[in-house]
């Protein structure tokens, strides 16, 4: 291997729908129903960069109160997986609907509804916060 090769080669980015699929499915069967997706600005010394956090909430009196974090990734890495959110939003509001209807054939049961709650807008540091609910 070349030397600084290793630093050269860029992380993949993630395919959106197999991870919100996946995301969705793990989300119904631990019965969480919040999902919250974070963008941040984290300022190191080393380096600056976006930051995609993704964390899982449920607030059940039936499988009790928990709250994780499912994945953190470079926001980079993440944009495809923003991008199709976004995209879901807009038909959603387009449509005039109330939730999101997406359906795919990586789901178990073909289609998942959910809303959508933005929680903090772009700002000038391009930090952006909402969250699905199941």
């Amino acid at each position: 291997m070349k030397r600084g090769t290793a630093m050269a080669n860029k992380e993949d980015k993630v395919d959106a729908k197999q991870f919100l699929a996946m995301l969705l499915q793990y989300s119904r069967d631990e019965h969480f129903n919040h999902i919250n997706f974070s963008v941040r600005l984290n300022r190191n010394p080393a380096y600056t960069r976006q930051v995609l956090n993704v964390n899982l909430k449920r607030v059940s009196k039936k499988y009790g109160n928990d709250e994780r974090v499912y994945t953190s990734m470079t926001a980079e890495v993440g944009s495809q997986i923003l991008s199709l959110l976004n995209q879901l939003k807009e038909e959603m509001y387009g449509s005039g609907a109330d939730k999101i209807i997406w359906q795919t054939a990586l789901l178990n049961r073909t289609d998942q509804e959910f809303g959508y709650r933005q929680i903090r807008e772009r700002d000038q540091y391009n930090n952006l916060e909402f969250e699905l609910l199941l």
